[in-house]
């Protein structure tokens, strides 16, 4: 670890101010008090006890001290900077402390405590300009006992290193779990020495460059170069490493999917029917993900067994992850095991199979004085045994339901808040990854417990947990940009009290800990600082809206890219001819985030209404509000159609001569996205008969093109008179066999309407 001096941690910062009036602290104390003067912290700080419990803690504080850059030593209670006392009214992670112009004075009830207190007075350090501390009072506790953040190892396999530097900043925000995603089609990442074609197969893929969704299956016999995994002596040294920071490491082994890697290693554990190559997956792998360990062969149960014995003497946790999500039955209901299973136990379906499968691999776990964890579709198979369901589908209410249902623990992960995989801001500025946007105020925000639960259920919420899966991730800052400064907020979220809610304090807040993260080496996001933006036909001129979620920040806008005409962005820009707008984010005059820039087109259509049925993403007004959409399908620019036709319909508000008729569609079929088969264009002059004016073939090599391509579907030369204009674009159908997305049924994006 790269220990911070505080020079260092004042040199490194251009926005921290001396600690004043506000505890500008991550997470948010439940408490705090200002009082009376300062108190000037000496060049080495004196650590004593007022008691003898709290005696034991003075070494361990002088070693969190040191950790944080701060020069420290243990000495007599008459000279004491710091004056520990130990105090059993204290709930174990909570803690009180005073600074007054005679020192500090920091009481708890144990070990957890103290090193939370001394986490919050790091910060408090961090942000003063001379070492000298405002008096005040904070006590302080956590809302949740469960505060985590998933690690996936196995799409990156991060460096042994930047785990450990994960877990030390993880600490310093009090989040106390690591969850480690260890295995998975991509990779296996544990060293099992009763099993070592694991790691020797089973831990390495083929090369691809491309990104994740287009990595081709490997083809067998094709040198697998890329991976790695940990040696048991490494997890111990981590599991010791995050121990001494109060971090508990939780190891996930995934069962019975996203097990190729392991499958790749030993394929007589797959059902017999598999009559494929099973391969180390390069990416998201088609039909190729379906294979799954066989539940009928009693091989499997004793190689999990087996798994589960070595993992139990590495990681000390008292829970382990057992997996259980995505599980395709497709084999299963044509394996004979599986069906012969089915029948001898008596079970209905294959859910149940399922269930049958995770409750005899818990069963075990419980044998060994663990629990067990598993993601929320393992209660899809009704569990018998005790299991604690994480939820992360959607709202995170599969697991809620479960819980309220069983009367058992959960935790909440829920994907539309705490996917660290997501976009965080304006996806036009973002690296590529999955799906919408999660933006640092979307996570601070979150609060996972909803307001008519009972108080049972409250009390089964163990807690919250942030996740970064990895599947685009190519280097440690990588991963690191997309967790930071997120993980802030995410831990805050699992900290402060309930209903506290300061989202302009936690931005300062954030800006005083940027300086932590500068001076350890992290790679962090400044998303919060960009626009996004929103252009809405309305009568034939555009409305242009912009946004910031940073409430300190003035947004300016100018006619170039210079800024030489800029004026203040105050509301709704009303724009009724072809320009291009530039945008940012401005503090004391300097620009603070990225240029925006929206160059606005004009044509017969833009502007004005479109009528469109089953849009499946609701923003079937991008077809006219005259800007193209980006290589992002997700960017809110592009309107969307699912595994059906596309009909929509323009009026131009008054009859229009019209030349010509194009359309923007877009294709990847990486990632489930086809151009139409064909486009028929129609025109009326009442909005209720149309007559057909084309029909547009889209060529065979564009309809499932790769990667992203924007496609111009235009009419050609045609010669009338309408006052409306209808598309209707015929949806080609699934991905076809041997790409990267075969048989998934297909999304259609459109985005501009050209009427001349």
């Amino acid at each position: 670890m790269k220990r911070l001096t505080i020079a260092l941690l004042i040199a490194t910062s251009a926005v921290v101010q001396a600690y004043a009036s506000a505890a500008h602290i991550i997470p948010a104390p439940e408490a705090y008090t200002v009082g009376d003067g300062s108190y000037r912290l000496p060049s080495e700080i004196v650590v004593a006890s007022t008691d003898q419990t709290a005696g034991k803690e003075v070494k361990p504080m002088v070693s969190y001290l040191k950790m944080r850059g701060i020069k420290a030593r243990a000495g007599s209670l008459s000279k004491a900077g710091i004056r520990l006392t130990s105090d059993a009214s204290i709930a174990p992670e909570g803690y009180r402390l005073a600074v007054s112009p005679e020192g500090i004075t920091v009481a708890a009830s144990g070990d957890a405590g103290f090193f939370y207190a001394i986490q919050s007075l790091a910060q408090m350090i961090g942000q003063s300009s001379d070492g000298t501390l405002a008096a005040c009072d904070i006590t302080d506790l956590p809302r949740f006992g469960y505060r985590g953040v998933m690690l996936d190892v196995t799409r990156y396999f991060m460096p042994f290193d930047e785990l450990k530097k994960l877990v030390d900043i993880a600490s310093r925000l009090k989040i106390n779990t690591l969850h480690v995603h260890l295995t998975d089609d991509n990779g296996w990442r544990l060293e099992i020495k009763k099993y070592p074609k694991l790691t020797e197969v089973g831990a390495w893929r083929v090369d691809r460059p491309e990104i994740f969704p287009a990595r081709l299956n490997p083809e067998e016999g094709e040198p697998a170069t890329y991976g790695g995994f940990y040696t048991q002596k490494q997890m111990k040294e981590l599991v010791k490493y995050a121990a001494e920071r109060h971090v508990t490491v939780i190891p996930e082994i995934e069962m019975p999917a996203h097990a190729i890697a392991a499958l790749a290693s030993y394929p007589e554990l797959a059902c017999p029917v598999v009559d494929r190559f099973i391969g180390v997956l390069p990416g998201i792998g088609g039909t190729s993900a379906s294979i799954i360990a066989c539940a009928g062969n009693d091989n499997v149960y004793r190689f999990y067994q087996d798994v589960i014995d070595e993992v139990c003497e590495i990681f000390p946790s008292e829970y382990i992850h057992l997996g259980g999500d995505e599980a395709n039955k497709a084999n299963w209901e044509k394996c004979p095991l599986c069906n012969k299973r089915l029948a001898d136990e008596g079970l209905k379906d294959f859910e149940e199979l399922q269930g049958y499968f995770m409750d005899r691999i818990n069963s075990y776990v419980q044998s060994k004085g663990r629990k067990a964890i598993g993601w929320d579709e393992v209660s899809y198979g009704q569990p018998k045994e005790d299991i604690t369901v994480l939820g992360w589908h959607g709202d995170g209410n599969t697991a809620v339901e479960y819980a309220r249902k069983t009367g058992r623990n959960f935790i909440m992960s829920p994907a539309k808040k705490m996917y660290l995989i997501r976009y965080q801001g304006p996806q036009w500025f973002e690296p590529f990854t999955y799906f919408g946007n999660i933006t640092l105020k979307d996570v601070y925000e979150f609060d996972p417990v909803g307001e008519n639960w009972s108080d049972s259920l409250r009390s089964q919420l163990l807690g919250i947990q942030a996740l970064m899966w990895t599947e685009f991730c190519n280097s440690p800052q990588e991963v690191q940009y997309m967790m930071f400064p997120r993980l802030l907020a995410a831990a805050d979220a699992a900290w402060r009290p309930a209903g506290r809610n300061d989202w302009p304090g936690f931005i300062k807040a954030t800006d005083s800990f940027l300086p932590v993260l500068d001076g350890n080496g992290i790679t962090y996001a400044r998303s919060m600082y960009n626009i996004d933006h929103k252009v809405t036909p309305g009568g034939g001129r555009l409305n242009v809206d912009m946004n910031c979620i940073r409430p300190d920040v003035e947004i300016r806008w100018a006619t170039d890219e210079a800024f030489t005409d800029s004026r203040p962005y105050t509301g709704t820009i009303a724009v009724d001819k072809p320009m291009t707008i530039y945008a940012a984010t401005f503090a004391d005059g300097v620009q603070q985030g990225k240029t925006l820039k929206l160059p606005l087109e004009f044509n017969k259509a833009t502007g004005h209404k479109v009528q469109a049925t089953d849009c499946n993403n609701g923003i079937a007004y991008t077809l006219t509000n005259g800007l193209h959409g980006s290589d992002r399908n997700s960017d809110f620019e592009w309107a969307g159609w699912h595994n059906g036709t596309a009909d929509f319909t323009v009026d131009l508000g008054k009859s229009e001569a019209i030349h010509g008729i194009s359309l923007g569609a877009f294709a990847n079929s990486d990632i489930c996205i086809s151009a139409p088969l064909e486009v028929f264009v129609y025109t009326s002059d009442n909005g209720t008969s149309f007559r057909l004016l084309k029909k547009i073939e889209v060529p065979a090599d564009k309809i499932y093109a790769r990667g992203a391509n924007r496609i111009e579907l235009d009419c050609g030369p045609v010669d009338t008179k309408a006052r409306y204009v209808r598309f209707v674009a015929v949806n080609p159908g699934h991905i076809p066999e041997g790409l990267p997305r075969e048989t998934a049924p297909t999304w259609m994006y459109f985005d501009e309407i050209s009427v001349r």
